[in-house]
């Protein structure tokens, strides 16, 4: 492991400590446990509360051969905006590369996307949510960072609970993907699914499989499967890590991630959900005075 990983690694760690400590002074702005869309590559249905931003960091270390690896630090940032609509951006932060032919270092590519609810129970969650994105190509070609095109993807989002503890999503999605170089934009399909249990009121193991019909223009389909956990900090924090691991040959042989996603606050002020609910109480406490 490279000391610019053991540096990130032991950052991350101070990180999630500091916030362990901070995490016992949640406030009644975040009534709902926090739902990141991290660390797997299956998206959950949930929505993110009007008003609220919810940040999600991470690293991810991903060795593919002998002298071949690669590091990056993606960031997701979600916003509510609508019971049934969220708005997010998100990077995939610095990105270091390993080969033979040395080491490459930059900024990686910048995601636009939202998150809509097309179909929910009635007052439950969504059963069937909808992730257009555009990936911008931010991240340099010329040092093997990126393709230089931007990439179109679409996904449909869907999940249920199974029993008092179990909870399964699966996801499908589609992109127009660019191969860089000046060569038409190739079409990528996506499957996956993920089951994850509840085993506290803290502790959430998942495991995962998913597919990618091809990554690169000239390349195959790309299977792999992971498994993790999040382990929730009360209402406003969550850490995360897991291993994921290549089950055909287009798949890195080893992949390991980590994170922490943080509820911000209600940066929508009066507008926000949180606020008319306490607006609501005011009142109701007033009649009862009265």
């Amino acid at each position: 492991m490279t000391p610019t990983v053991r540096a990130a690694i032991g950052w991350m760690c101070v990180l999630c400590a500091a916030v362990d400590g901070y995490a016992q002074q949640d406030t009644p702005a975040a009534q709902e446990a926090i739902e990141p869309d991290r660390p797997d590559v299956t998206n959950g249905t949930h929505i993110v509360d009007i008003g609220l931003l919810q940040i999600e960091i991470g690293g991810v270390y991903t060795h593919v051969a002998l002298g071949q690896h690669a590091f990056g630090t993606p960031v997701t940032a979600r916003v509510g905006l609508l019971e049934w609509f969220e708005a997010r951006v998100g990077t995939d932060g610095l990105l270091l590369q390993t080969d033979q032919n040395g080491r490459n270092t930059g900024l990686g590519n910048i995601q636009l996307g939202a998150k809509l609810r097309l179909w929910a129970d009635p007052g439950g969650v969504p059963v069937l949510s909808v992730l257009p994105a555009i990936n911008l190509p931010t991240a340099s070609a010329e040092h093997g960072l990126g393709s230089g095109d931007a990439d179109y993807t679409v996904a449909f989002l869907t999940g249920t609970d199974i029993g008092r503890h179990w909870h399964v999503d699966v996801n499908y999605g589609m992109g127009s993907i660019g191969a860089g170089g000046g060569q038409p934009h190739f079409v990528q399909h996506l499957v996956s699914a993920s089951a994850s249990v509840a085993v506290s009121d803290n502790w959430n193991p998942y495991i995962e499989a998913f597919r990618f019909s091809r990554q690169e223009a000239d390349a195959g389909a790309l299977t792999a499967v992971d498994a993790g956990a999040i382990y929730e900090l009360g209402a406003r924090f969550a850490i995360d890590g897991g291993v994921q691991i290549g089950v055909n040959g287009d798949a890195p042989g080893l992949t390991a991630f980590g994170g922490l996603s943080i509820v911000v606050g209600d940066i929508l002020g009066g507008h926000g959900v949180h606020a008319r609910q306490r607006k609501a109480q005011e009142r109701g406490r007033k009649a009862k005075r009265s």
